[in-house]
């Protein structure tokens, strides 16, 4: 398969470290490799591949500390026109992690990264493709398209459940016991009787409550907070495998 990456250190001797670790991958995969220093680089690079029809990488890693822009915030940007794409941060502080999921990061890499790190990537990747990500939700009007990814939180009301994205809401009629069991396997987590939330769009935990990156603030149970907190590190540790 063919599979593309950029980069974006302003590191230099970085850069052509994990050049030469992603050059490993040739043996299985035909591999292609975009390096820039800093972030308006990049993000020129993603806008004239776009424009020109040429494919956009299928991973951006990007390392948290560069000169131009904070990298957190360039994470935000990338994500926001080009979801399709896997970003990646790159770092070696750990404590960065946990704050790169304001940007909705896909994985986080310690340097120095090692080929183990990119394979297990790639491989998460490649399966990810096979997995069923979207949700068809059909009401009197029309089906609604909506990817798992972008799902905040569901609710469960009087007679139905509503699904939470960051610009809308959907009305659905299956039960949340339903859902929790059809994407518990996606990163979904349920934190109250009424709530199921999407742990990839938690930013902080506080005397009970959950803070999602789209600043609603909902109720956490007692009882379930010590599992909810064991979740939540081990999809980090995840991440930084």
């Amino acid at each position: 398969m063919n599979l593309s990456f950029s980069i974006c250190d302003d590191n230099n001797e970085h850069i052509e470290e994990i050049k030469n670790t992603i050059s490993k991958l040739g043996e299985s995969h035909q591999v292609k490799v975009d390096s820039y220093t800093t972030a308006g680089e990049l993000l020129q690079g993603l806008e004239r591949a776009k424009a020109t029809d040429k494919s956009l990488p299928n991973f951006v890693l990007v390392d948290i500390e560069l000169p131009d822009i904070d990298g957190i915030e360039l994470g935000k940007k990338i994500k926001e026109l080009y979801p399709q794409i896997v970003l990646v941060f790159i770092t070696s502080y750990v404590e960065y992690a946990v704050k790169g999921y304001e940007a909705k990061a896909d994985r986080y890499l310690l340097k120095p990264i090692s080929l183990k790190d990119i394979e297990g990537m790639v491989q998460d990747y490649l399966s990810e493709q096979t997995k069923v990500k979207r949700l068809i939700l059909k009401d009197k009007e029309q089906e609604h398209l909506i990817f798992v990814k972008d799902i905040m939180y569901i609710s469960a009301e009087d007679k139905c459940t509503i699904l939470y994205t960051d610009n809308n809401k959907y009305i659905d009629y299956k039960s949340l016991n339903d859902y929790e069991k059809l994407l518990g396997d996606y990163g979904f987590f349920r934190i109250h009787r009424k709530y199921l939330i999407n742990m990839y769009h938690h930013r902080s935990l506080s005397k009970g409550f959950v803070t999602l990156s789209n600043d609603v603030v909902l109720p956490l149970s007692r009882r379930r907070e010590v599992q909810y907190r064991e979740n939540l590190l081990k999809m980090l540790e995840k991440d930084l495998l």
